[in-house]
């Protein structure tokens, strides 16, 4: 369950009885924020992850831990898109180039790509995006 405390309680109430005894595991934004401390992550991003609990197979068996918060915020981080000012990223992408070029002098055509496949990708589709 995701929610404000009061929301949480009503489910709570609907779902068993007020004598019940049952077992509940409350996650708060700073909870997060402290597990991921050292990812810097900002709280906005901390509370999506907390918005996502809801969304994880399995977690009543296996609970949620520092592992799956690394990997909600991994998929949360690749999605987020930003807007630079194209002459900015030109001159990022030259000195990506210029780094890429070098290793290939220094390590033989193609090492580069060998290396940073990733990045090597990464820097075609940006510079294939900027020409459309």
């Amino acid at each position: 369950m995701y929610g404000t405390v009061n929301a949480l309680c009503a489910q709570l109430l609907q779902k068993h009885r007020a004598d019940e005894q049952i077992a509940l595991i409350v996650w708060t934004k700073e909870d997060v924020l402290a597990v991921l401390d050292d990812d810097s992550v900002p709280e906005k991003v901390a509370a999506e992850i907390l918005s996502q609990f809801d969304m994880l197979d399995g977690h009543h068996e296996y609970g949620v831990g520092g592992d799956e918060l690394r990997s909600m915020l991994d998929n949360i981080q690749r999605r987020h898109e930003v807007c630079v000012p194209v002459a900015s990223l030109m001159q990022v992408l030259r000195v990506a180039g210029d780094f890429m070029r070098l290793e290939d002098v220094q390590g033989g055509e193609g090492s580069a790509a060998r290396l940073w496949p990733l990045e090597n990708e990464a820097i075609r589709e940006v510079t294939a995006a900027m020409k459309r």
